[in-house]
């Protein structure tokens, strides 16, 4: 499953905030079942949820399915009424719904001296009612998705693949699924296991740190590098790796190690493309008073690993700045010889030499009404 990163999930929330959300399990037309955050659109593995230490999470659960369902946590904080569980009586019946209670800290000293860890980690959630007492039948069919509970500060990825394999199949599936990303981008994978075997996760062309993230903190970190680990039912891990790094773009495989699982199906593909042929520019423009004469003030700051040549354009003139190089701007001041303008737009183009092609950009962005007396 992809998971691409916003803004509302990129959200930093401190220790007083509290944060709700609504999950709905359902049935999937093939009868089998999943968790989904909008009515009708249930996903197996359910969706990516995202917590910061010390946020609390009240997650109410809606049952559209036909039989009874919970939601049991691992890895995060709750009161006995919000484990999930018949014996706690914190299951939903078909057609009820039910609010259950997520909280993190961050890591705390103890009083004897020691060290309390933090919530952060590759966690998940799963149903632990259907079929027994231990969900034995919900997670089977599909009732299971991933939690990351992040430490303020941490980097946030471009996006995030979630592979479970459960029992004999990967994110419920024979054949495993593809994902893809693009050259250089901050991908963050989350492997779960579930069901009644061990099994082997490796990733084809890249590597990451046994640790919290999958990234050393500095340059003493002495976590052990890693591009294979083993894991088993209901255990959780994850880290970040940037794509195709120092290998380039291409069809780079993942799987389940253990060879007679791999052969049955459990392995898919990472295919890396090539970076986008694309001239990064961020562009803005300002009107402003100089006197009782207005000037649109235009920059473009370049973004890209290569030199640029950029032109401004504007209603009042233009401009070429050549060989703008990566992390510097091309600016300038239009006079428009006049007291009062009404709105309008600039536009930037951008060229380079990408990959060994020639490469141009257009991009436009708004300047406002003025009058300067």
């Amino acid at each position: 499953m992809t998971e691409k990163s916003t803004d509302a999930t990129r959200r930093l929330f401190s220790r007083r905030d509290v944060r709700r959300i609504t999950l709905y399990a359902e049935k999937l037309p093939d009868g089998q079942l999943g968790y989904g955050l909008e009515a009708g659109k249930p996903t197996i593995p359910g969706p990516l949820i995202e917590m910061i230490e010390g946020e609390t999470l009240e997650i109410e659960l809606v049952n559209n399915t036909d039989v009874t369902a919970s939601l049991h946590v691992h890895g995060v904080d709750y009161e006995w009424d919000s484990d999930g569980t018949r014996m706690n009586a914190s299951v939903v019946q078909p057609g009820g719904r039910y609010v259950y209670t997520w909280r993190t800290h961050a890591q705390i000293d103890r009083p004897d001296g020691t060290f309390a860890p933090g919530s952060a980690g590759y966690w998940h959630y799963h149903d632990h009612v259907v079929g027994t007492d231990h969900g034995t039948g919900g997670i089977l069919r599909g009732l299971y998705g991933p939690l990351v509970v992040r430490r303020t500060g941490d980097i946030l990825p471009d996006k995030t693949f979630t592979v479970v394999f459960n029992d004999m199949k990967t994110n419920n599936l024979t054949q495993a699924p593809d994902f893809t990303a693009e050259l250089g981008e901050r991908v963050e994978f989350i492997v779960i296991a579930h069901g009644n075997f061990f099994h082997t996760f490796h990733l084809h062309g890249h590597r990451w740190a046994d640790n919290r993230t999958g990234m050393l903190e500095d340059l003493e970190d002495q976590s052990r590098i890693i591009d294979t680990k083993t894991t088993g039912p209901a255990e959780s891990f994850g880290f970040q790796v940037i794509a195709g790094e120092r290998v380039g773009p291409g069809k780079w495989m993942y799987h389940c190690h253990v060879q007679s699982y791999s052969d049955a199906g459990m392995a898919g593909t990472f295919t890396v493309t090539g970076a986008s042929e694309k001239v990064p520019l961020t562009v803005t423009a300002a009107s402003r008073c100089v006197g009782t004469s207005v000037y649109v003030a235009v920059t473009a700051v370049n973004h890209g690993d290569v030199p640029a040549t950029v032109t401004l354009t504007t209603p009042y003139g233009s401009t070429t700045v050549a060989n703008v190089a990566p992390g510097k701007q091309a600016y300038q001041s239009f006079n428009t010889r006049a007291k009062q303008i009404g709105a309008g737009k600039v536009t930037v183009t951008g060229t380079a030499t990408i990959g060994g092609k020639k490469v141009t950009s257009t991009y436009e962005t708004d300047y406002s009404a003025i009058s300067c007396g």
